[in-house]
């Protein structure tokens, strides 16, 4: 096996998912955590390609070393022309999802530099695989271009070896600490909080089930308190006020931060919870959060997304309840909240997230993958 020659870095494009380019929160998810650690691990240039939509504060201040090449608007036309123009010297193209606006791309690509390596994450859940048709002569051609195609779970990643010609790899969603921590956090320094991040409010999320939860389990953990931070979706505020409406004695209990961007600030929110929440109908396999939660010692109550068994290892550091079951979530919190063995499943938590989720090993995987050095 070769090593990583440092006199002939590879290139690397990671292409914005759709036209609406990239968003700022995707640079710190695997999206832009796998190129970055190219950069920064495996001597390659990274520049990462789309419309600028918003302002892009993570990328300067935890991605320091890649490049930007901003298109306007990001079409898939201007794309291609990006690609035409420079397939040459990319060694790597990196993809979002088997989209079809990825399909003219990735086949170009290849026309134009045959050995070039494409690598795409599919962003999988089960409803939206299962309704592909991967028999279809342009999702075919597609797929028949890429050399590493990966989805984040590995339940996901069995189903669909089953059900498809190609061969699906696993990539987790990861964890990477940009604070460079490397000790078990303190789980006597934690308090009794339940801890959810996310976008608020949205259907996919289902942050109704997690709060309904609570409201029922309240009287019986009077200690414990419960953040919710992100945006919050504008449709999901009349709820909010009606919830506080029915539930008056929570108001002190249930806390909406907002979204807090800075890292530093946002992985104390995380090292002070104890449980992390998510209650979501689907995800695209194992949601990024999941790592970070674990990294930082917080015990898993989840429901049961397709990931759900490797959200808790298998129930070492966690609980599942069914999706869209307020009472079936209510009870695996408070089996936790009351759990005497809570520390250990914090401790296995943490465990968890080095052995099997650390990114910079998983990004160390995929490069051997794709060039055949470590």
């Amino acid at each position: 096996m070769k090593k990583t020659n440092l006199s002939t870095p590879k290139n690397i494009v990671a292409l914005a998912p759709y036209d609406r380019g990239w968003s700022n929160v995707e640079f710190l998810k695997d999206c832009g955590l796998i190129p970055y650690l190219l950069y920064k691990n495996h001597n390659c240039n990274v520049t990462f390609v789309g419309a600028q939509k918003e302002d892009w504060p993570y990328l300067d201040q935890y991605l320091k070393g890649v490049h930007t090449e901003i298109l306007s608007p990001g079409t898939v036309k201007e794309k291609m022309q990006y690609i035409e123009a420079h397939a040459q010297q990319i060694d790597c193209l990196i993809l979002r999802g088997p989209y079809d606006t990825n399909f003219e791309i990735a086949i170009r690509y290849k026309a134009l530099n045959p050995t070039g390596k494409i690598y795409v994450g599919l962003d999988a859940n089960s409803h939206w695989m299962d309704r592909i048709l991967w028999y279809q002569p342009d999702f075919s051609a597609f797929m028949n271009t890429c050399d590493v195609i990966a989805t984040s779970c590995t339940a996901m990643q069995m189903f669909l070896n089953e059900k498809w010609p190609w061969k699906i790899e696993h990539i987790p969603n990861g964890c990477y600490n940009f604070e460079s921590q490397t000790m078990f956090p303190s789980f006597s320094q934690k308090k009794n909080r339940i801890l959810t991040v996310s976008r608020i409010g949205t259907s996919q999320k289902a942050n109704h089930i997690m709060l309904e939860a609570f409201a029922l389990i309240a009287n019986h953990i009077p200690d414990w308190d419960f953040y919710l931070v992100g945006n919050i979706a504008k449709e999901f505020q009349p709820y909010i006020d009606t919830y506080f409406y029915r539930y008056p004695n929570l108001k002190e209990r249930v806390h909406f931060t907002g979204p807090i961007q800075d890292k530093a600030e946002l992985k104390n929110i995380y090292l002070s919870a104890k449980i992390f929440a998510l209650s979501s109908v689907f995800e695209g396999g194992t949601p990024n959060v999941i790592g970070e939660a674990l990294s930082n010692g917080c015990v898993i109550a989840t429901t049961k997304i397709d990931a759900w068994e490797e959200a808790i290892n298998f129930g070492k550091c966690g609980l599942a309840s069914p999706v869209n079951d307020v009472v079936g979530f209510a009870k695996i919190l408070l089996q936790l909240c009351n759990d005497t063995q809570l520390e250990e499943k914090s401790n296995e938590a943490y465990l968890h997230s080095q052995n099997q989720l650390n990114m910079e090993k998983i990004v160390a995987r995929l490069y051997l993958m794709l060039f055949g050095e470590e």
